[in-house]
């Protein structure tokens, strides 16, 4: 609710329904990315929320927080909104105001209107309609299908293999008695009699026709029985059958396929709902209507869009870990953390199914819990889906997914127990977890990694995967090495800075994008310290300045910048520096007083501030802490033995209780 797209008068987001302000007998309703709109029994169109473009419709572009009347229009009979614009059907024509840079607004021009504007030639009565990202379609009443807007993926169903946007309507080719339409943000489908047609993007099968390959022309999805009603998604696809049964299919990466899995599917799937009147889909989210009157929601929870009281994403520090006591470090990798305690046992909470929390289990958890059998452990290391510790005397301990050999067990077996790393030149004095592979800094000053090498992650000029450990090229001198998802760094004695691997976004930090199988070296002096994760590095320099490198769109070198960066930035701010950590897409740092910084995305809230808006400059989050860890989409403090998180939540990472993942939810209406 950042821009009060919930309308009840306040920026304030809501895990249960609230009342919009100022709509009375509505009788159907739209969201865009950031504003909504109602339209009420007597034709009239009221929306409310972000209007930086127009798209409230109401002649300003000032945002509101409860319900503006849309001027000029009445007699509306349906109502259509995408990321900054709003269309109506009025008569037989179709009006649009908002931004218009693709041509979306259909009047033949790409000219920004702050009231509704008449789409130009449309041909027929218009029955129909659909918006979605910069792309907008109707379906008329003489059955075919027109669109027009962005066509970057081919969503105008024209055919054009130069895929050219069109600021004017223009039939989607081999449609007729077409009774639905609906857009996601790369793809468009249509209800006919003898099935579901879609186009455009298919990269998730979000066409459905069991290809997973685009197309500039309708194909017809492999649904077993006519449908009626649609819903798009970003990048999925539902529809409502005669039967009132539901059929999803393309991207499930947050289980929004009503489907217990997030797997994607490339054709549709019946889901296991009965009795479904209506169905609606959000980026990441599908929620149903049953015939019950009730409303199941499935998906992405991080901002309570699935109504029924939680969330899984938190922007600002949340109480101690549940179950946590006396932890003397913290660490956190892709969406699982773990901690060093003062008896230097270790204890993990959040994703597990890969068993990357090493409790026997390939089970989420939401509460933090000792993993058995491991003791003695000097430092803990997180990767995307595993984990590894240096345990008394140097040896080196992994477990979780294997299927690149990043366990370094010598074979490809998962493991959700602590199992050896084989052939380790010696011992250990530093690890590290990237994605998918692991690296060890030795006693001796060498540096060994395993795991996927095909990035040439692993240092050694295969370009292989290993299963072993391999000993990265030319280093002898190194006193801390740190992983990325397909890179890594090595700390030498002199203060340099070592990096091989993917480079592709600067993260070896020499001044290039390349990829490099052996180690050259970063452009950075007087170094005391490095962390890694995603595409970034940032590095403690010996007068307590911070920089960093690398992946930098949104924020993450902390330089008041927001592009990627292949030389070191120096992060503003922070002074006297003690701790860095780097997540996936945020940093955060420790300094000399104490007080906890962070920066970068904060899609989740991961950086700690109270909202979810990047940030390209460090902000406090924390006046005192003495230990910080960044994972994926997660941040945890360790402050007197206590830990502390914020940001992502869906799998447990936060260590409150909550596991969220694939979990069905009844929206908690106010009224029956």
């Amino acid at each position: 609710n950042d821009f009060g797209q919930l309308g009840d008068g306040t920026a304030t987001d809501s895990v249960t329904p609230v009342q919009a302000m100022g709509v009375t007998k509505a009788k159907a309703v739209a969201t865009g990315v950031a504003h909504s709109c109602a339209l009420d029994s007597s034709g009239n169109v009221f929306c409310w929320g972000q209007n930086s473009n127009g798209q409230l419709g109401d002649g300003t572009t000032a945002d509101s927080r409860t319900a503006v009347q849309v001027k000029n229009v009445t007699g509306a009979t349906a109502i259509a909104t995408a990321d900054s614009y709003t269309c109506a059907i009025v008569g037989a024509g179709v009006e649009c105001w908002g931004t218009n840079d693709s041509g979306q607004l259909g009047d033949g021009t790409t000219m920004m209107r702050l009231m509704a504007t008449p789409v130009a030639g449309l041909g027929a009565p218009a029955v129909a309609l659909a918006a979605a990202d910069d792309t907008t379609c109707a379906a008329l009443q003489d059955g075919s299908v027109q669109c027009w807007g962005g066509d970057e993926h081919g969503e105008l169903g024209d055919g054009d293999t130069t895929m050219t946007n069109r600021p004017t309507p223009g039939p989607v080719m081999a449609v007729s008695d077409a009774t639905a339409v609906s857009l996601g943000r790369r793809h468009g489908c249509a209800a006919t009699p003898p099935g579901v047609l879609c186009w455009g993007d298919n990269s998730f099968g979000q066409l459905g026709d069991g290809s997973g390959k685009n197309s500039l022309v309708p194909v017809m999805a492999a649904l077993p029985v006519p449908a009626g009603s649609l819903a798009a998604g970003a990048y999925h696809q539902c529809a409502i059958d005669n039967q009132k049964r539901l059929w999803c299919w393309g991207n499930d990466g947050d289980g929004e396929l009503f489907d217990d899995d997030d797997n994607d599917k490339l054709s549709p799937q019946l889901s296991y709902l009965q009795d479904v009147d209506d169905v609606a889909a959000g980026d990441d989210h599908t929620c149903a209507h049953l015939a019950s009157g009730s409303i199941q929601c499935v998906g992405y929870d991080g901002r309570g869009q699935l109504g029924d009281g939680d969330r899984t994403s938190q922007p600002s520090p949340q109480p101690p870990v549940m179950t946590l006591a006396n932890a003397a470090t913290v660490v956190a990798g892709g969406a699982h953390t773990c901690a060093v305690l003062a008896d230097n046992t270790a204890s993990c909470w959040g994703q597990g199914e890969s068993g990357q929390l090493g409790d026997g289990t390939y089970d989420d958890r939401g509460t933090a819990a000792v993993v058995p059998g491991l003791s003695g452990v000097r430092q803990l290391a997180n990767g995307g889906n595993h984990t590894c510790a240096i345990v008394t005397g140097g040896a080196v301990v992994c477990w979780g997914r294997n299927d690149n050999g990043q366990l370094g067990t010598g074979n490809g077996s998962w493991s959700a127990v602590p199992v050896a790393v084989v052939g380790l030149a010696g011992p250990a004095m530093s690890i590290s977890a990237g994605h998918a592979h692991t690296c060890a800094s030795l006693q001796s000053g060498q540096v060994q990694c395993w795991g996927e090498g095909y990035d040439d992650a692993l240092g050694n000029g295969a370009g292989e995967s290993s299963n072993t450990p391999v000993t990265v090229s030319n280093i002898t001198t190194a006193m801390q090495v740190t992983s990325g998802d397909d890179f890594s760094c090595a700390l030498l004695s002199d203060g340099s800075v070592q990096c091989w691997g993917q480079g592709y976004s600067g993260q070896l930090g020499n001044g290039s994008g390349n990829e490099v199988s052996t180690p050259v070296a970063a452009n950075i002096s007087g170094v005391t310290a490095l962390a890694s994760q995603g595409s970034l590095t940032c590095a403690i320099k010996s007068d307590g300045t911070v920089s960093c490198w690398g992946y930098g769109n949104d924020g993450e070198i902390g330089d008041n910048k927001s592009q990627n960066e292949s030389t070191p930035g120096q992060v503003m701010n922070v002074a006297g520096a003690k701790q860095v950590a780097v997540g996936s897409g945020h940093a955060c740092a420790i300094d000399g007083g104490g007080a906890l910084w962070c920066w970068g995305s904060n899609n989740q809230g991961e950086i700690g501030i109270g909202t979810y808006d990047n940030a390209a400059v460090p902000m406090q989050v924390m006046t005192s802490a003495t230990g910080i860890a960044a994972g994926g989409n997660q941040t945890c403090a360790l402050a007197s033995g206590a830990v502390s998180c914020w940001g992502g939540d869906q799998w447990g990472e936060l260590g409150d209780g909550v596991v969220d993942w694939l979990t069905v939810h009844g929206v908690d209406l106010p009224c029956p």
